[in-house]
């Protein structure tokens, strides 16, 4: 879908700019995560060499409870990590016996690491890719802001589309629009206004021009 993408251009430009990430991976191999930052063009590589970017592949079926906590603490205490990525909530999910753990456990997080001053970027997945979609436990009161990836028909091609639907201080954009990756990284496109019904998957077109859904796209 692209979230761990985004997650790895946040990643990237904070490292660039001199800053220590850490990205906790729940749902795949710090080689895979690697490689496909690599396809991107963001060399992840070097940072891992020089303890700028620490890189943890989680199990979450040897996590204890609290572990994720201290290893958090011990990143922004002991490595002075400014961004902490979690690659996916719904691998935690999977560690823990009940959701209310997860919720109660990511609010002592969050609150601790908003006191310190870090970046926190939370991924996760909803069940469904096309039509109906649910998230497995909602944790959007948690967050000052919630951006959407969503998969959408149209043409016979699949199509992802990209909204802000929450953003706790000031004005956001309230426009959906069309995004891609490609080996050129991630570019966002024109407002998809043309559409009605993007969010269900299986959206009606109403306007009159198709070059909304043509591959060029600003960054």
């Amino acid at each position: 879908m692209g979230k761990s993408t985004l997650a790895c251009i946040y990643s990237h430009a904070a490292l660039l700019r001199g800053e220590r990430v850490q990205v906790l991976l729940f749902d795949e191999t710090k080689r895979i995560f690697l490689t496909r930052a690599a396809g991107l063009g963001l060399d992840l590589k070097r940072f891992v060499g020089d303890g700028s970017l620490l890189l943890e592949q989680i199990d979450p079926a040897e996590l204890s409870a609290g572990e994720l906590s201290t290893r958090i603490e011990k990143g922004v205490e002991g490595s002075n990590v400014r961004i902490v990525v979690i690659d996916s909530l719904t691998g935690y999910l999977n560690a823990l016996s009940e959701e209310q753990h997860l919720v109660l456990q990511m609010h002592e997080i969050l609150t601790y690491l908003n006191q310190k001053g870090v970046v926190t970027i939370l991924l996760l997945a909803n069940h469904g890719l096309i039509g109906n979609m649910a998230v497995p436990i909602d944790m959007t009161y948690l967050c000052d802001a919630v951006m959407l990836l969503r998969f959408f028909e149209s043409g016979g091609r699949l199509r992802r589309a990209i909204s802000v639907v929450k953003k706790r201080a000031g004005p956001h954009e309230d426009t959906i629009r069309k995004f891609r990756i490609s080996s050129e990284g991630l570019s966002v496109g024109e407002p998809l206004d043309q559409f009605r019904g993007i969010l269900t998957g299986v959206p009606q077109f109403e306007g009159k021009s198709s070059e909304l859904l043509e591959d060029k796209a600003s960054a």
